[in-house]
Parts: C-alpha cells; sequence; structure tokens
C-alpha cells in the first residue's frame, strides 16, 4: 500500500509518516524502484504502535531508542523489554495522574453549588477590591 494509504489506515498524516521515518520513529520503510514507500503489515504495525506511544505521552526519543535497540537484535532483547517496562510504569503514573484529576474535577461538579459558587463568589469579591 502507498502512503496515502498508510495514514488513512493508521490515523496518522503523511507527513507524519514520512518525519518519524526521517528521525527514526519507525524503521526505514521499504521503496520501490521509483522511490515511493511500499507498507506491508509490519510497517503499519510499527506506526500504530508509535502512535499509541505517542497518544500516551511516550517522548519521541525514548521511541527511537527503542527501535534502534530492536535493530541491534536479539542480544538487545533484554534492553528492550527494560525500555517497554519503564515505558509502562510511566504511562501507569500519568494514568494515576489523570485519574485523581478526573475524580478532582468530578468532586468539584458534583459539588458545584455547595463548594465552587461560594469559592468563585470569594475570589470575585476580592478581585474587585483590589
Amino acid at each position: 500500500m502507498n502512503i496515502k494509504e498508510a495514514a488513512k489506515l493508521t490515523d496518522l498524516t503523511p507527513n507524519t509518516i514520512r518525519y518519524y521515518e526521517r528521525i527514526g520513529v519507525v524503521p526505514a520503510i521499504p521503496r520501490d524502484q521509483n522511490g515511493n514507500r511500499i507498507f506491508g503489515n509490519l510497517e503499519i504495525q510499527w506506526l500504530e504502535f508509535s502512535r499509541d506511544l505517542r497518544h500516551a505521552g511516550v517522548h519521541v526519543e525514548t521511541i527511537i531508542d527503542y527501535v534502534q535497540l530492536v535493530a541491534q537484535g536479539d542480544r538487545k532483547i533484554p534492553a528492550r523489554v527494560n525500555l517497554l517496562e519503564e515505558t509502562k510504569a510511566e504511562i501507569e503514573d500519568t494514568i494515576a495522574e489523570l485519574t485523581a484529576t478526573l475524580e478532582h474535577l468530578q468532586y468539584k461538579i458534583d459539588h458545584y453549588d455547595t463548594h465552587m459558587v461560594n469559592l468563585e463568589n470569594k475570589l470575585t469579591n476580592e478581585s474587585r477590591k483590589n
């Protein structure tokens, strides 16, 4: 498949795909005799994996490190697993922080009349005095 089809399938733009390949977020994508990228199952899986990690807030540098470890072969499997475990732990921490924020917002919504209105009125009155 071509880059437009790959972009549609992965929900990435062609420019993002080119950028990911250029900086090493995904391994080099095979090309045809005219230099056009050819996407197969493996390339789509790399794009989806990279997209998902980026959506989770994983730094580009971390993804590049992983791709480089994969390119170094099976002797780097322990390092690859370690990197994935560290990344998973970071994502779990982020999820915990977001969950706490979500719960705090829900509390504010649930108690808006009794909590937020009074607080907002105090803040408004204070700013009028200054």
